[in-house]
């Protein structure tokens, strides 16, 4: 039947042969082709970070010390980009916390300490530091995607394979935001995360009798007047990029000071759903501390000990904006920012006192020396960045 049909059979068999043995080799067919665009991945990435490091050292290079040679600067961008964190044990909940303070404070110090030997200038270590740590974290990218490229090209695991292809555009977008956030700290420009500390700028332009504490390492204290209301701004100390200790502040001022102010306002940058818009604003309550929580824990457990209701202002962007170049849309929301927290405290009761917490990195963005409404400030408050 099948002949006079017009079908040859040995022609049929061999199709069928052919289709079973490709059912059974596609799942090889796609891991190789998965395979491929990891190894493609890896190969971008690997240029990515040579360009960088050649950025880094380039840039070191220029503001290097006497007698340092190129030589000692690779051997310690190599150090720096391998150098490892280990998180402490989590065993004792109750006591992990200060356990993360004091490790992150160590590495913070250490990364300076070891560029400073190499670098003049305190703005400039602060930067180089901070490009140097952005380059470690996508050398480990690269490290971590490398690693399960070979594990599943050594196992052919087909789901392990297919999950990192799944996440190859997330990994690229965040490869390439690190590789121009290296960029903007070697060239010392505000980003998008310097929203907070610019806005605490802003504020204490408008300030009048500003004193400041030289209290805290890498943080400005500052203690104003505004229309009558007692103002205490904390930004971290600009413009070498820097996070600051703002939980050290916050201790300074309710403990040291002996200041219980009437609230406290935290303004920060914050992730956008991709239905917002760059530059969107939200005002919430909470303290708005990014970071692994370890500020936020202490704003917090100090607001509560007190009974300081914790208000913040958020300005909304792409985690790529607040690593890269602050742009115009963001520069806008922060004058807006500006206005509106100044409309709140000047809505507080006459004589009450704020707490102005600007959080962020504060690279680009200094503080005022001498505004055009500043009439006093405390000696040695300012320019304390260096290398001890």
């Amino acid at each position: 039947m099948i002949a006079q049909a017009g079908y040859d059979p040995v022609w049929y068999i061999i199709t069928a042969l052919i289709w079973f043995a490709l059912i059974f080799m596609f799942q090889d067919l796609q891991i190789w082709r998965y395979l491929n665009q990891i190894s493609g991945f890896l190969t971008y990435l690997g240029q990515l970070l040579n360009t960088a490091s050649t950025n880094v050292l380039a840039a070191l290079d220029r503001v290097k010390r006497q007698g340092v040679q190129r030589p000692d600067l690779e051997n310690m961008l190599k150090r720096m980009i391998d150098f490892a964190v280990i998180e402490p044990t989590s065993l004792d909940p109750g006591g992990v916390v200060p356990k993360y303070k004091h490790i992150i404070t160590t590495y913070l110090e250490t990364y300076e300490r070891e560029v400073c030997k190499y670098v003049e200038g305190s703005v400039a270590v602060k930067n180089l530091a901070t490009a140097i740590e952005a380059l470690r974290y996508m050398n480990l990218i690269y490290k971590v995607v490398d690693h399960y490229y070979r594990l599943a090209k050594k196992y052919k695991a087909f789901y392990l394979v297919m999950q990192l292809t799944m996440l190859l555009p997330l990994l690229k977008e965040l490869t390439d935001t690190v590789n121009e956030a290296v960029s903007s700290f070697i060239k010392g420009v505000p980003i998008g995360d310097s929203a907070g500390p610019l806005v605490a700028y802003n504020i204490l332009l408008q300030c009048t009798n500003i004193k400041y504490h030289a209290a805290v390492k890498d943080t400005v204290v500052a203690e104003c007047e505004y229309q009558g209301r007692r103002l205490f701004v904390i930004k971290p100390e600009g413009p070498g990029s820097t996070v600051g200790r703002l939980d050290e502040a916050v201790h300074y001022i309710f403990e040291t000071l002996k200041v219980r102010p009437d609230c406290i306002v935290t303004v920060d940058a914050a992730v956008r759903f991709e239905g917002e818009k760059t530059g969107e604003i939200a005002e919430g309550v909470g303290a708005a501390i990014g970071g692994i929580g370890v500020e936020k824990f202490n704003v917090e457990t100090h607001a509560t000990k007190y009974k300081v209701p914790l208000y913040a202002f958020l300005v909304k962007m792409r985690q790529s904006e607040a690593m890269t170049a602050m742009t115009s849309e963001i520069y806008d929301a922060v004058q807006q920012v500006t206005k509106r927290v100044l409309e709140f405290v000047a809505s507080s009761g006459a004589g009450t006192a704020v707490l102005l917490i600007g959080v962020g990195n504060t690279v680009g963005v200094g503080q005022p020396q001498r505004g055009p409404r500043q009439e006093s400030q405390q000696a040695g408050a300012l320019g304390t960045n260096n290398c001890a």
